[in-house]
This record gives C-alpha cells, sequence and structure tokens, in this order.
C-alpha cells in the first residue's frame, strides 16, 4: 500500500434508509481506492426513501458516525507512534456525501442557436449553458446537476463545437432534478452538527459537506468504459428505492429513482403472520428465490417467531410471493426503460445494491427484460484494500462517492482548539451543487441464527 499522507485521505458517507455508511480512505497513484475503513449506524428512521425525514435524529447520527470515523483515523495514523507525546490530533474538515430520493429524475432539454455561417465561440456556449440553468421547474423542485449530452453543428455531433462554422447549433442537456427537500434537509442536518457543543471537547464536530449525486456517479465505482460505450443500465436496489441509469455512447443518457424497493418484498413475506427480521432473513436465505420455478423439491419451513410460537412456510410460496413482487418491479423498470428510448441500444444490465440479495435475482431479470444481466464488480478498489467486504454490492453507491472526490477531508488539530483551523481553500472546491453551496457559504465551516428448520 502506498503511504498514507493525512492529506490525501477522503471521508465519505452514504445515507441508506436502513444504515448510514462511512468510509475512509484514499486514491493511490493509479486512480484506485485504498479502504482503510468502513463503520455504519442505523438511521432509525431519520431517513425514508432516500430523503432525510427527521433533521434532528438523523444529524445525531451522522456526527456520531463522523465521530467514530475520525477516532478509528487517529488509531490508524498514530499506529506507529509508540511515545503518546509524538502522537498527532487529526480532525474530519469535510466529508462527501451522497445525495438520494424518490424524486430525483433526469430531464432532456435542448437549446438551439442562428448563427449564419458564423464561427461558435466560447461566449455562445456559455449562453446557452446558463440559459439551460434558468430552465423553468415545478416550485417544489430543482436543478441539482447538469450533463452536457451532446452539440450539433448543422445535423453533425461534434464534442466541442468551438471554432465550428455553422448556421444552426443545438445543444442538448440532461438535467437532473429533485424535490427541494433533498438539499435542504441536508443543509439543515449539517447546520446543527456544526452548531452542537459538547462540554466533552471529543464530542464536538465542525465539518464541511461536499454533496455528491450517488445515482450520477454510482457508475463510476462498477461500469467499465466499454460498457458506457456500448449501451448499459445500471441498477441500484436499494431498501426503499431502485435507482436506474442508462448510458450510452459514454453519457448518461437516462435517469430516474423509483420510489420503492426490496422493503415491499419483505412486507409481503410479513404479511404470512412473520415479524418483520423473520421475514429479511426469509428473504436472503437460500429459499428467497426470485423465480418460483427454481423450487424442484417444495419444503415446509418451521419459522420460530417467538418463544414457542412456531410458523409454517411453504418454500414454493414463498418463492412465489418473491417473484410476484420483482415482476411488479420490472415492469415498471422496463417500461421507464422503453421510455428512455434507449431500450434498443442496451447491450448489458449491471445489478448493484444490498437490497439485490434474492437468489436467481439475474435469471429473473433476464428473463422479463431479455437483456443479459449480471451483479456489478466494484472495479475501483486496489490491490491492497484487504477486506472481501468492500468488494460487495452493498458498498457500489459509497464507492462511487469517494471516486467523486476532488480533495481530502483530514486536517490537523491545534492543540489549542478542538475544532479545526478553516482551510484556506475555497469551500466550494469540488461542489457538486452550486445552488445549494450559495446557501451553505456563511453557514456551514470547515468542520441468526437459523430462524428456521427444514
Amino acid at each position: 500500500m502506498d503511504e498514507i499522507k493525512y492529506s490525501d485521505v477522503v471521508v465519505a458517507v452514504d445515507l441508506g434508509s436502513r444504515n448510514i455508511r462511512g468510509v475512509i480512505g484514499h486514491k493511490n497513484k493509479e486512480g484506485k481506492l485504498d479502504i482503510l475503513r468502513a463503520i455504519s449506524v442505523p438511521s432509525e428512521g431519520s431517513i425514508v426513501n432516500g430523503v432525510v425525514i427527521n433533521i434532528d435524529n438523523a444529524a445525531l447520527h451522522i456526527k456520531q458516525l463522523i465521530i467514530k470515523l475520525r477516532n478509528l483515523l487517529n488509531s490508524l495514523l498514530n499506529s506507529s507512534a509508540d511515545d503518546p507525546s509524538l502522537r498527532i490530533s487529526y480532525d474530519i474538515s469535510n466529508v462527501y456525501v451522497g445525495v438520494h430520493g424518490r424524486t430525483i429524475h433526469g430531464e432532456v432539454n435542448e437549446l438551439s442557436r442562428l448563427l449564419s455561417s458564423e464561427p461558435v465561440s466560447e461566449e455562445t456556449i456559455y449562453s446557452m449553458e446558463e440559459e439551460n440553468k434558468r430552465m423553468r421547474v415545478d416550485a417544489s423542485h430543482r436543478i441539482l446537476e447538469v450533463v452536457p449530452l451532446e452539440y450539433v453543428v448543422d445535423g453533425m455531433v461534434v464534442d466541442d463545437p468551438v471554432g465550428c462554422v455553422c448556421d444552426n447549433l443545438r445543444a442538448r442537456f440532461l438535467n437532473i432534478h429533485g424535490d427541494n427537500s433533498v438539499e435542504d434537509n441536508l443543509i439543515k442536518c449539517f447546520e446543527r452538527i456544526n452548531s452542537s457543543s459538547s462540554p466533552d471537547a471529543a464530542s464536538n464536530i465542525r465539518v464541511t459537506p461536499h454533496f455528491v449525486l450517488s445515482s450520477r456517479h454510482l457508475s463510476d465505482a462498477v461500469l467499465s468504459p466499454g460498457q458506457k460505450e456500448l449501451g448499459c443500465m445500471l441498477l441500484d436496489f436499494g431498501a426503499q428505492t431502485i435507482s436506474l441509469s442508462i448510458y450510452h455512447e459514454n453519457k448518461l443518457r437516462y435517469l430516474h429513482v423509483f420510489n420503492f424497493g426490496s422493503d415491499l418484498i419483505t412486507q409481503d413475506i410479513a404479511s404470512l403472520k412473520l415479524p418483520w427480521r423473520c421475514a429479511e432473513k426469509l428473504k436472503t436465505s437460500k429459499y428467497g428465490l426470485a423465480l418460483q420455478s427454481m423450487v424442484t423439491e417444495p419444503l415446509i419451513l418451521d419459522v420460530v417467531v417467538g418463544e414457542g410460537v412456531v410458523r409454517e412456510v411453504q418454500t414454493d410460496y414463498l418463492a412465489g410471493i418473491i417473484e410476484s413482487r420483482l415482476t411488479d418491479f420490472l415492469a415498471r423498470i422496463t417500461a421507464a426503460m422503453t421510455k428512455s428510448g434507449y431500450s434498443s441500444c442496451l447491450d448489458s444490465i449491471v445489478v448493484v445494491g444490498g437490497g439485490a440479495k434474492q437468489c436467481n435475482l439475474i435469471e429473473k431479470i433476464e428473463k422479463e427484460t431479455g437483456i443479459p444481466t449480471r451483479f456489478g464488480d466494484i472495479r475501483v478498489l486496489s490491490n491492497h484494500t484487504e477486506s472481501e467486504e468492500f468488494a460487495d454490492v452493498s458498498y457500489a453507491s459509497v464507492m462511487g462517492i469517494m471516486m467523486a472526490a476532488e480533495s481530502g477531508c483530514v486536517t490537523i488539530r491545534e492543540s489549542s482548539d478542538t475544532r479545526p483551523k478553516k482551510s484556506k481553500k475555497d469551500a466550494n472546491t469540488g461542489r457538486i451543487f452550486p445552488s445549494l453551496w450559495g446557501k451553505l457559504k456563511g453557514k456551514v465551516e470547515g468542520k441468526v441464527d437459523e430462524f428456521f428448520e427444514e
């Protein structure tokens, strides 16, 4: 592993509906990720459908997570200092935070200019980009990020139109929209985190968040350039949302987040008068098949639901429940795929996410879509990342967040002040949502046992 410089260490946080996950690591010379530590804390209902709904509770859990990461980081970076007087106190002053939300979706906007055989100037391109940003959206939504798709010069697609002589210039942008609460509630969370204080200095933090659109950058962790070129649909199965991204000719062409996820499958199984914990375990067990036809020898499972209380569940009926819900999911996904206009361009489907744990899920997706499908591999991990845990598809989102990081997140804490000094670097460095940072400026500173028997 490359020598670790504290200034290169990146901290990423992924806000899930079940757990909030934090990872510390750094990019090596080859651009791969060396993962140093990872932990998670339960979100406990503070996040629903990917959106923070209980600001105080979410702020508390995020703060606890960052403090735990800070303690792990100090132990790691001071591991060779036997003399306590030689140990350095490190602070997490910046953090990259993934942004999710059931309302997130992409809309294509096209603009044109009549140039009368004049060369395209940088000013022309800039004016079109600014006009696109001013595009009117619903009052409850805002544009979170803009992806330039292509420029068309007199009917010919070009990557860089500047200097081209033409009569007509068209520009196409993919504007990614989201409900205002997606940004606003996260801003309030970090305001709470940075304003809260405790007599115990170790419990105080001041951190600057850099928000990253998770579904936009997930592909950086799991898709190859070839997959993006040929045409690929990336599905991220979460507990309460499923995000769909379509790539073609190396560009993100379509993005939609559905407001349903694998929790609905658990809910269906729980309708058999089972506690949630038992239903969840059945769903991800070897009996939780996504294809009922794969149950060749039906069994009756005795599911222990409490002291002296047992429920009988037939394995073929269980698989039928799971397949029925997945059929509904995939009908909506296929409809969105068709709506995108790129269904005929897809060469493959890649599946990731903590909710993608059903046996035969890949076969079920291939059956419903007719497109070759596989689980995604996290391609950006270095050979020095020791734990195989980080290669699990449930870590794909937070790895994409780390890949989006543009600067380090760690500073040295001065002994006279438990809070890190504000970085001289502009807090806007590496920002993802300019509108969000305008609001943050001045507010946020650089601070099973087996449950069944056959």
